[in-house]
């Protein structure tokens, strides 16, 4: 875990201990609207990267995605989230399929859309990690004092 990762584990977990509920609800959600940029960068790769055919690419960058705010100890931090998108598409390039008069389907190997969310969210990382440190930082000030 870099060291932005633990500052806001630390401070997440610290305002939770002092009882502080509403200034981590709002830690959080300034967490989760520093990431949103990315949803737009991910709907945008589906478009361009998954296959036309059929609506596939439409489909997927339809589906509604959104910010995750994780305080765990290993993953504190931000991810986004595809909800009804199978993980397959980006890890294996592996698309699923309803087939008439087959049950249950098909599965289809789609070697370019592997990888479309992940490299996405990796090449706009950069982007916006200085957002995110500036929320992190900017409720330390606040606190007046350091983790």
């Amino acid at each position: 875990m870099d060291r932005g990762g633990e500052d806001f584990f630390k401070l997440s977990r610290r305002l939770k201990v002092a009882g502080d509920l509403g200034m981590r609800r709002e830690l959080h959600k300034g967490m989760r609207v520093a990431a949103k940029p990315l949803i737009p960068k991910v709907k945008a790769a589906a478009l361009r990267t998954l296959p036309q055919r059929n609506g596939l690419n439409r489909r997927i960058a339809g589906k509604k995605y959104a910010a995750q705010v994780l305080t765990g100890i290993t993953t504190a931090g931000v991810r986004i989230t595809g909800s009804k998108v199978d993980p397959r598409i980006n890890n294996e390039g592996r698309v699923f399929h309803p087939v008439f008069g087959r049950r249950p389907g098909e599965i289809q190997m789609v070697p370019a859309a592997k990888g479309y969310f992940s490299d996405t969210i990796a090449d706009s990382a950069p982007d916006i990690r200085d957002d995110l440190k500036n929320v992190v930082q900017g409720y330390l000030d606040q606190l007046g004092r350091p983790l």
